[in-house]
């Protein structure tokens, strides 16, 4: 119709007899829809008056109300619109109204004497539409449904090999996952993606993951593969501090399902050693223990590498030269650490013990550590006892000077700072006091008095057993 208002306003002179005739033929056809309509709206305002009548039957009130017509009348006229006038508005409206009253009275008066029901204010389409009219708008639905059906039900299908790989990362934004979708072919318009994953109300409902795209999804079906494929989903992986090669071989099979033999084995693999840049005979102790984000679908190798680059990146060049400073390579920063980590959890006291292990050092005594013994055991934790002091291996401290041959667990990143910044004190013991912290001392015999005290506590635990 819009073209019609524009021919009648601009060219309606230089229109033919002919096209004048059709348009006169389309107005009219027009106006006859319009009537229709609004016949339908007064029978339905009419049906309102008669129910309005009941009600006011029930309630004694008056048919007439003046306040409530000049209301209705001061409404209807802030509603006028070209070309009708305000006037001609409320004229026409006032017989409308005289009509209702005149209805609504009736049925006050007698009572019930119009059978209305809400079947008889339903609409008819072919009250609202011609055949022509129906076929037009059938028509344009068909061919809206069809681009909708090509758009997004047809398979999309990228060049190379199948699948693709794409990585969404924790707390990434939809239209960052869309554009990585894009940018790898998977998908040719990034606005469709978006109109699909709205249908679907996906964009917040994509989880973190790693996901192998398949070739040939269209659109909707990459928005449900993506709200539906488990296996490679984002897992929070968190390694305990001081934890050993086996506990977090453990760890990544039940977190991630690897295969923990692989695992045991990766650490101590040269070629892999080599591939990470370690100059190291295992990753023990260059595991840092934190929370990783970790795939489900990771490789061994490419969860131990994760973990390896949370130890590069903790590991700045500040704290290299720190422990150059100190007159200590780096693996030899990581074995104390590992050290002062099997001693305590206690953190505020690490710095203390790490102290005592350097002046022990400094002074040439042995290092004497439980941890060290424990380790070569290479068993459960027990009470320690003068044979075990004696055992044969080089990370016996209680029979080689000096450091161990390398880290005996894998510290956390207070331990590692606590080697590198020790609390400078005289002491050269500690002892457990019972409270899950130690008493240290500066000479041997206050120590004896010290581990006298907790020998006591021992054997004062037991009897309350």
């Amino acid at each position: 119709m819009d073209n019609i208002y524009k021919k009648i306003e601009l060219e309606l002179d230089s229109l033919s007899k002919e096209e004048r005739n059709e348009i006169l033929l389309r107005l009219r056809d027009e106006i006859d829809i319009i009537d229709r309509q609004i016949v339908h709206l007064l029978s339905k305002r009419t049906l309102h008056s008669v129910l309005i009548g009941r009600v006011k039957r029930t309630l004694n009130l008056p048919t007439y109300n003046p306040v409530r017509e000049k209301q209705v009348s001061e409404r209807i006229g802030s509603f006028v619109e070209e070309p009708l006038s305000k006037e001609a508005l409320l004229r026409i409206y006032e017989r409308i109204l005289d009509e209702s009253r005149a209805i609504q009275r009736e049925e006050s008066d007698k009572g019930n004497i119009f059978n209305v029901s809400q079947a008889k204010m339903k609409i008819k389409l072919s009250q609202l539409l011609s055949k022509k009219e129906f076929l037009v708008v059938f028509a344009f639905f068909i061919i809206v449904l069809s681009i909708l059906y090509y758009t997004f039900f047809t398979p999309n299908y990228y060049k190379g090999s199948s699948p693709v790989k794409i990585e969404v990362r924790r707390g990434e934004a939809f239209s960052e996952i869309v554009d990585d979708l894009y940018a790898k072919g998977i998908i040719p318009s990034k606005a469709n993606m978006k109109i699909a994953s709205f249908m679907y109300g996906a964009e917040k409902k994509i989880k973190a993951a790693r996901y192998s795209v398949p070739n040939g999804l269209s659109y909707l079906g990459l928005v449900n593969f993506l709200l539906t494929d488990q296996s490679g989903l984002l897992k929070s992986v968190t390694v305990l501090d001081g934890s050993t090669l086996g506990w977090i071989a453990l760890k990544l099979k039940d977190d991630i399902h690897a295969d923990s033999l692989e695992v045991i084995r990766l650490c101590s693999d040269k070629e892999f050693l080599d591939s990470l840049g370690l100059n190291a005979q295992s990753l023990l102790g260059y595991l840092l223990p934190q929370k990783y984000d970790i795939y489900a679908d990771s490789s061994p190798r490419e969860a131990l590498k994760k973990m390896y680059d949370g130890y590069k990146y903790f590991m700045t060049d500040s704290l290299k030269a720190r422990a150059r400073q100190l007159g200590y390579s780096v693996p030899q920063i990581i074995t104390m650490a590992s050290i002062i980590e099997g001693e305590t959890n206690n953190k505020p006291e690490m710095p203390v013990i790490a102290g005592v292990y350097y002046n022990r050092l400094k002074k040439g005594m042995k290092l004497q550590a439980d941890p060290t013994i424990e380790f070569a055991r290479k068993g459960k934790w027990v009470r320690l006892n003068h044979n075990d002091l004696k055992i044969n291996s080089p990370y016996n401290t209680y029979e080689h000077f000096g450091l161990p041959p390398g880290p005996i667990d894998n510290p956390g990143k207070a331990a590692i700072l606590a080697a590198l910044y020790p609390d400078k004190n005289d002491y050269l013991y500690f002892v457990a006091n019972g409270d899950g912290g130690h008493h240290f001392s500066s000479n041997f015999q206050e120590h004896v008095r010290n581990a006298d005290k907790y020998r006591k506590w021992l054997d004062t635990s037991k009897k309350k057993r």
